[in-house]
């Protein structure tokens, strides 16, 4: 793997460019979240005039909202904090007044903001939460240079009456501590970006396999042994060698309790619930160096120094102690954790020893359980049956649908929005963090532009982020009421430094916050993004890393428009001139500027690329394939898997292809589990030749079939005339390639022809995820 080195170096931006910045906010206010309801006022509000902070009801909730804005708007003027029964209100006097009503009618955790010069500047809320969202919301109408603790030359921000609350009740953030320990204070500031994004919940991943975070003083080896692993951090993640005998363990660290009582009050003060989790019954290896016991084998496991997987070396579920264990653990996390959940992780858990195990056997034929996944079920539902005897409630990855969901467990939907879906119709609440929208740690952009990380897995651009929507469309009105929100996760196999943590969320998690915020489709994505340009800056006085995005041009096509391509040409950033070519040609600063989709009526390469400043991007590629079976209708003999959709159920005969990047949007992908579909030629064709694109990605679980076969109808029901092809593997490990199979001098006629791609369903014993299930991924069925 070759190892990319890049620097970044933020250089600030001057005041001059920031106050022209704000001058254009002053006129248009550009806030994220977008506000339900913003109404213009005339003229504008002296900052320098507000002579008190004022408590209107004297309540606690009002003073910490005080506080926080006294020490923003100090740079300006030193304001005292009174009570609204200390003073009477002059008319010639500006104030700042807080209010909270909790008999008002303001949603929880919404606010009322009216800035009206020559009387007050008021926030009204009915919680402190909401009092809290109003100041963020100031905030932003503020000159930005209050966010490094600097005197504004200009100190005038807008009227207005802003009324506002949030869609959703769950807005979270995740981060992985395990994979690279981050210090307190980057916590804090992780918890700051999250509060200024008026988000609501931090998803702390406290426990996995390259690290225990977390002091248990009834356990101490668990931070003296399993928070520690060998300094690997010069390789790469997947590469990194293991512990050398005699070799001792200097990567790691742990928070002491007092440091997590910390972290939780900073929260608290800023409205944000802390989310624990504790992994359980897998990714555990790590608790194996200090407790080998725990598991079915009972061997000593150094902490794993990078990737560790398949994760076979999980609890044991057929000994008691484990539970001891946990539950132990569990009281000391419970006591610390004032929030009503505890995550316990449940996610794949790979139960090759349970399978041979004589304790987890036994327990399995004691219980009167069928198989390993009810073993896990019964793993899950009895800490379930714990945790709710200490009056929490148990949340987990959509894995512990698996062998039967616990009665009250809330799930998190990561592997697409099956599991949502199904644990809402079944009346459980659920969180979507579905990998399609919500992993953070994959790329953002092209990689020009985009820092070496877990790329190989995906790419979520700004706008992808930006048009999640956690409802899905299966779900009726009563069923949708059980989704709670949803979340975005930051796994850490890559991010090993704060600046890397911060530019693999910004400016993704600015896009959620509006999404969850103010509910999917609310406002377009242009507008968003016109709004965004001045966050950035903002961001920028911060100190807050953020990624550029992408600055690739997609290619797509309308779906069902006849004998032609409606060819759509789009990036993430708006108002950006497209140019392109038909020809083959390199875009240049001369080639056809797009203004509006265009047909395509034959096979054809288009290439196209953002120009800014007359300096174009990165070059995109797409070749539209116009054959006999596009846009033809295809029946899914077996069900393509929805973590990997392409562009639904038309991808196959879309008349686009894939790149050697299986997560580009134009693969499907089959999980053990044969490709077999039907084409529907609408006719009888009389058919020469069949082509097929395949991905073949051995390093991602990725490989070509062993066998394509191919059959014809005349009327759908009797299929003949078999024709097959012998595939064999590439190099072991190569880079990942898209191979295309042809099965020519066919000279059949044929109505109905159906694809059968055969899978070797696990991994062969050579590679490194042996006995796992492998994947079929292919993209377009060209028929002529």
């Amino acid at each position: 793997m070759k190892q990319i080195f890049i620097i970044i170096t933020l250089t600030l931006m001057s005041c001059q460019p920031h106050l022209k910045q704000q001058n254009n906010q002053m006129n248009q206010i550009s806030l994220i979240p977008q506000p339900k309801l913003l109404k213009h006022l005339d003229g504008n509000f002296d900052l320098k005039s507000i002579k008190y902070i004022v408590l209107r009801n004297g309540r606690e909730e009002e003073r910490r909202t005080a506080e926080f804005l006294q020490k923003y708007l100090m740079p300006i003027t030193p304001l005292s904090i009174t009570d609204f029964s200390s003073i009477s209100l002059n008319n010639d006097v500006n104030y700042f007044i807080i209010s909270l009503d909790e008999g008002s009618d303001i949603p929880d955790e919404g606010y009322e903001l009216k800035i009206e010069s020559g009387k007050s500047i008021e926030i009204t809320a009915s919680s402190f939460p909401g009092l809290f969202y109003g100041y963020q919301t100031f905030r932003q109408l503020c000159p930005i240079e209050l966010e490094k603790g600097e005197k504004p030359v200009n100190t005038q921000i807008p009227n207005c009456y802003i009324k506002d609350a949030p869609a959703f009740g769950y807005r979270g953030m995740h981060l992985d501590v395990s994979r690279h320990f981050f210090d307190i204070e980057f916590v804090k500031t992780y918890i700051d970006m999250i509060a200024f994004h008026k988000m609501n919940v931090f998803h702390w991943h406290l426990t996995d396999d390259n690290g225990w975070r977390i002091e248990i003083k009834k356990y101490p080896e668990l931070t003296v042994k399993s928070a520690w692993r060998v300094d690997r951090t010069k390789e790469p993640w997947r590469e990194q060698t293991p512990i050398q005998p005699g070799e001792k363990a200097t990567y790691g660290g742990f928070y002491t309790q007092d440091e997590i009582r910390e972290v939780i009050n900073y929260a608290d003060d800023r409205g944000i619930m802390v989310i624990p989790e504790i992994e359980m019954p897998g990714h555990t290896s790590e608790v194996f160096a200090a407790y080998p016991e725990l598991s079915c084998k009972g061997d000593i496991i150094p902490v794993n120094p990078g990737s560790y997987w398949p994760n076979v070396d999980i609890f044991c579920a057929g000994n008691e102690e484990v539970f001891t264990f946990l539950e132990n653990v569990l009281e000391e996390v419970i006591e610390l954790f004032p929030a009503p959940y505890v995550h316990i992780g449940g996610d794949e858990a790979e139960k090759t020893y349970w399978e041979t195990c004589p304790k987890c056997q036994k327990r399995i034929q004691d219980e009167g359980l069928k198989n390993e996944h009810e073993l896990q079920s019964y793993f899950i539902k009895r800490i379930e049956k714990f945790l709710l005897s200490n009056n929490k409630k148990l949340v987990g990855w959509d894995e512990i649908l698996e062998g039967g969901l616990a009665k009250t467990a809330t799930v998190m939907s990561w592997r697409g929005m099956k599991g949502g879906i199904e644990s809402a119709k079944a009346g459980h609440d659920v969180i979507m963090c579905p990998i399609t929208h919500c992993y953070f740690d994959y790329e953002q952009g092209d990689s020009e532009t985009s820092l070496e990380n877990i790329g190989e897995f995906g790419v979520t651009t700004l706008k992808e982020a930006y048009s999640f929507n956690p409802i899905p469309d299966e779900l009726n009105e009563n069923e949708a009421k059980y989704v709670l929100g949803g979340q975005a996760n930051l796994w850490t196999e890559f991010v090993q430094t704060p600046a890397r943590a911060q530019y693999q969320i910004l400016p993704r998690m600015t896009a959620l916050s509006e999404v969850l915020w103010s509910g999917p489709g609310k406002h377009s994505y242009d507008n968003f993004y016109n709004r965004l340009r001045y966050l950035l800056n903002r961001f920028d006085v911060m100190e807050w890393t953020h990624a550029p995005g992408s600055f690739v041009v997609t290619i797509q096509a309308e779906e069902n428009v006849g004998a032609d391509f409606k060819v759509i040409l789009s990036s993430e950033k708006p108002n950006e001139e497209i140019r392109y070519t038909l020809d083959g040609g390199i875009p240049s600063s001369k080639s056809s500027l797009y203004t509006s989709p265009f047909d395509v009526s034959k096979t054809t390469t288009i290439k196209a690329a953002i120009f800014i400043n007359n300096k174009s991007g990165v070059i995109s590629e797409k070749t539209f394939y116009n054959h006999k079976a596009r846009g033809k209708r295809i029946k899914y003999v077996t069900q393509y898997n929805q973590k990997y959709p392409g562009n639904g159920h038309i991808t196959l005969t879309d008349g686009l292809t894939g790149s050697d990047y299986h997560n580009d949007g134009y693969w499907l992908g089959w999980e053990g589990n044969d490709l077999d579909v039907i084409i529907d030629l609408e006719k009888i064709e009389a058919i020469s030749k069949i082509s097929m694109g395949f991905l073949e990605a051995q390093q991602s679980w990725i490989f070509l079939p062993t066998e394509l076969v191919i059959s014809f109808s005349t009327n759908g029901d009797l299929f003949e005339s078999n024709q097959s092809l012998q595939l064999s593997d590439g190099n072991r490990n190569d880079d990942p390639v898209r191979k295309i199979l042809v099965i020519d001098n066919l000279q059949q006629s044929a109505q109905f022809v159906r694809v059968q791609a055969i899978s070797r369903k696990i991994c062969p014993d050579w590679h490194k995820g042996a006995g796992g299930k492998v994947w079929i991924f292919s993209d377009e069925i060209v028929i002529e």
